[in-house]
């Protein structure tokens, strides 16, 4: 991830991009001739309903409907969007200067007493961590923000980047927003407005809105189809019935490219993953997780070279220990892992894990069976990652079981933080939560998924936050790489490219590290071939 998302504080620094920001809205207001009437998305990501509160909805609400105060750009840096500009000394109170004829698609300007009623509204309805920095939020006048933080937060801006911006006039008379589902839940104030939801049809339709402050979009209608599976989405996109496909933070499966290759009407781009596409998560507040030589030899029974060729199809790389991605800004080498069994056979004897009875699988010290848990989504890959888990962890004698959930149970269960080890992504936005660097994941403070509890690391953590200048930032990031690297919490199986595939017919995608191309440079600057 090419990305500037470390904030660098600095007294003398202001924030102020609005001549940029000025400058591509006019060159954005230029494209007439080549306009796209409407973009056709297929996907397999489905929506339940209109809510505030529904995951995949407000996908499109952030990337088509509303606006946060900033939004990142194609390279990752943060730029203007409800906000022209914005400024902070110590990282603990942040002004924000709105632009000033900003309209909701009802016609109603935009204020600053609005994203004020929004940062304190939804978090009371919808909850979320990532809101709990925030002491206080004031808007002395009506182009005017000022939040207040808790405590310092160098990477406060990432937060912002899902801020679901929503109209106080419509929102103040709903007491509970996750059940109202009617179109006025859907007013924005982003470059398109909501036409309708055809639930039973996999249905969502987008209008470019007449009234956006930085002038129409290139492309007029946005209709979002939704497919069971990828075959039946791939097979409409062959047919020519899609434009494009998009999976957020994802894309197709590897075993199309040929069919795109062999097809004269479809192109694909590669798009690097700035998350982890696989990653397996040792709880450390467990025995015999709590105990780095028991990760460490996990790590080397694993052959990734494998899980590469089989689940990326050559699109894939052999991950570092250090988890964060390579091409991430502040990236550092550290150790490559490696398939070693070897190594993981002397590593868990050192443990005290060994074979008693001779059946070749290991017992702890009371001579019960060990049966570490290996917990997967019930989706075909997940699965299938999990048996190929269990498999080399059988062959240094660990008798891994897995235990196959629903997206919802398996929620359940990690949020409980009653897991053994179990195998989930990481999003870009995801690895840019809390300090960045895939901290959010890690920390017991936040998300905490393996349960890393080391005054150590938290003390790593709060000196990232703090950071006042690139330099000390990539120190600190260089650091959090080597603890992974040295303690592995978690474990990426591989790092990839995703493929996104489109028609011909058109040209101008643009993918940005959050939304991939649903990306305000694709919205504008998409057109003819």
């Amino acid at each position: 991830m090419r990305t500037k998302m470390q904030l660098f504080l600095a007294a003398s620094i202001v924030f102020c991009i609005l001549l940029s920001g000025l400058a591509f809205a006019q060159d954005r207001t230029t494209a007439k001739s080549g306009e796209v009437s409407k973009l056709v998305i297929g996907t397999t990501d489905h929506v339940e309903d209109i809510n505030v509160n529904d995951g995949i909805f407000n996908t499109y609400r952030e990337a088509f409907l509303t606006k946060s105060l900033i939004r990142v750009d194609q390279s990752g840096n943060f730029v203007p969007a409800l906000a022209e500009s914005w400024e902070t000394e110590d990282a603990k109170k942040w002004t924000f200067h709105l632009v000033k004829n900003a309209t909701w698609h009802d016609g109603t300007p935009v204020t600053a007493g609005d994203l004020k009623f929004s940062l304190e509204y939804l978090p009371e309805k919808l909850g979320g961590s990532n809101w709990k920095i925030i002491d206080s939020v004031q808007a002395p006048d009506e182009s005017t923000l000022i939040i207040n933080l808790k405590s310092q937060d160098g990477n406060f801006l990432t937060n912002l980047l899902m801020l679901r911006s929503v109209p106080k006039h419509v929102f103040e008379k709903v007491n509970d927003p996750k059940k109202f589902n009617e179109p006025a839940s859907a007013v924005g104030c982003g470059p398109y407005k909501f036409m309708d939801f055809e639930k039973a049809a996999g249905l969502l339709r987008f209008q470019a809105y007449d009234g956006y402050y930085e002038g129409k979009p290139a492309v007029q209608e946005i209709d979002i189809r939704m497919f069971k599976n990828q075959e039946a989405m791939m097979m409409a996109l062959l047919n020519g019935e899609l434009d494009t496909i998009y999976i957020y933070s994802g894309g197709i499966s590897y075993y199309y490219v040929p069919q795109l290759i062999e097809n004269d009407n479809l192109g694909y781009m590669l798009i690097k993953n700035s998350g982890v596409p696989a990653a397996l998560w040792l709880n450390e507040n467990k025995t015999p997780f709590d105990d780095v030589r028991f990760r460490e030899a996990i790590s080397y029974a694993i052959d990734y070279q494998e899980l590469q060729n089989l689940f990326t199809a050559g699109y894939g790389r052999t991950p570092s220990a250090g988890f964060i991605p390579d091409g991430t800004l502040n990236y550092i080498e550290t150790r490559d892992l490696s398939f070693n069994s070897s190594r993981a056979t002397a590593l868990l004897n050192e443990t005290g894990l060994v074979d008693k009875d001779g059946d070749g699988l290991r017992e702890n010290a009371d001579g019960m069976k060990l049966q570490p848990q290996i917990l997967v989504k019930s989706d075909s890959d997940s699965v299938r990652l999990g048996e190929m888990l269990k498999k080399y962890m059988s062959a240094v004698g660990l008798d891994a079981q897995l235990k196959v959930s629903d997206s919802s149970g398996f929620w359940d269960v990690v949020d409980a933080k009653e897991h053994d080890m179990f195998i989930s992504r990481t999003t870009p936005w995801g690895m840019m939560m809390e300090a960045g660097y895939a901290t959010g994941y890690m920390d017991t403070r936040s998300n905490g998924w393996p349960m890393v509890n080391d005054p150590a690391f938290t003390e790593l953590v709060d000196d990232l936050l703090a950071a006042s200048n690139a330099e000390k930032t990539a120190q600190l990031a260089g650091s959090v790489q080597e603890y992974y690297a040295r303690e592995l919490p978690a474990i990426a199986l591989y790092w990839n490219d995703y493929v996104q595939p489109y028609n011909k017919k058109y040209e101008g995608y643009v993918a940005n590290p959050i939304h991939g191309i649903l990306s305000y440079e694709t919205f504008y600057g998409l057109h003819q071939a």
